[in-house]
């Protein structure tokens, strides 16, 4: 519904049977944290309004154009605390000086990506057209899913480990984003990609020896090895061998997530809505 300088958060919350104003917000926005909504408001509504303790946005002019809200549908509750700060633990790593510092562009699978790639998929996640919640009972640790744009944590473990991780399936959201301009790749090189980047995040924090504390055996240490290769090949001076990625490839098809996907399957992604 669109929105004028008749309307405030609370007024809109009686209209529409609703007891907390913040219903209507975290439908909205994804966020509690008034720092966030006030970024929304002024990025995303165009508010140039302020409150009339100085410190707020509000509706109406002057604006950058209609504004216009979306209504809770009737039974619809608000995420639980949990999926806040799994949008949040995803939303800061993605957005951080560290990631965005992140560039990889590999021949083998003719993709590449930079740190603008990664600050559209932090604003996406910021805009919340790319989401993010906890499934404690995932199979995997992270995923991000092309049918609902979103980022799926097993956990909220805050590590380099558990950020590296939702690095790899941003990766994934970058190119379900550039899918939209006609970007088309295959899964299995995009899963090998992606765990190279992951590989140059950790890297940061643990230099580029293999850490002695990975030295027990877990079902994707091949190809972390193989991608952690990769990346020391990357970071040196000379071009990355042909035979380092392909053990990546073989290490990645002979795991349980590789297993079974072909050279040729398509990525799945369908664009960021």
């Amino acid at each position: 519904m669109e929105v004028t300088d008749e309307h405030d958060w609370w007024i809109l919350a009686a209209n529409h049977r609703r007891t907390d104003p913040w219903d209507l917000i975290v439908f909205n926005f994804g966020t509690r944290n008034v720092d966030e909504v006030n970024w929304c408001l002024h990025h995303v509504l165009g508010c140039r309004r302020r409150s009339e303790n100085g410190k707020n946005y509000s509706f109406g002019k002057p604006c950058t154009g209609k504004q216009y809200i979306y209504i809770p549908p009737t039974g619809w509750t608000p995420p639980t605390t949990e999926d806040d700060v799994a949008w949040e633990r995803v939303r800061s790593t993605i957005n951080s000086s560290m990631v965005k510092s992140l560039h990889l562009s590999l021949y083998a699978y003719r993709l590449s990506i930079s740190g603008h790639d990664f600050s559209k998929v932090g604003y996406l996640l910021n805009t919340k057209r790319i989401t993010a919640r906890l499934d404690r009972t995932h199979p995997h640790a992270a995923e991000y899913v092309s049918g609902s744009d979103e980022i799926i944590l097993q956990s909220l473990g805050n590590d380099p480990l558990d950020r590296s991780t939702i690095v790899h399936e941003a990766v994934h959201a970058s190119f379900d984003y550039q899918h939209s301009f006609g970007v088309r790749t295959y899964k299995l090189d995009e899963e090998c990609f992606a765990y190279v980047v992951q590989m140059l995040y950790l890297q940061k924090f643990y230099g580029q020896v293999w850490p002695s504390a990975w030295s027990h055996e877990f079902e994707a240490k091949a190809t972390w090895e193989a991608a952690w290769k990769v990346a020391n090949a990357f970071r040196g001076p000379g071009a990355v061998r042909p035979e380092l990625t392909d053990a990546l490839t073989k290490a990645y098809r002979e795991s349980a997530a590789g297993r079974g996907v072909g050279t040729l399957d398509r990525s799945g992604h369908n664009g960021v809505r």
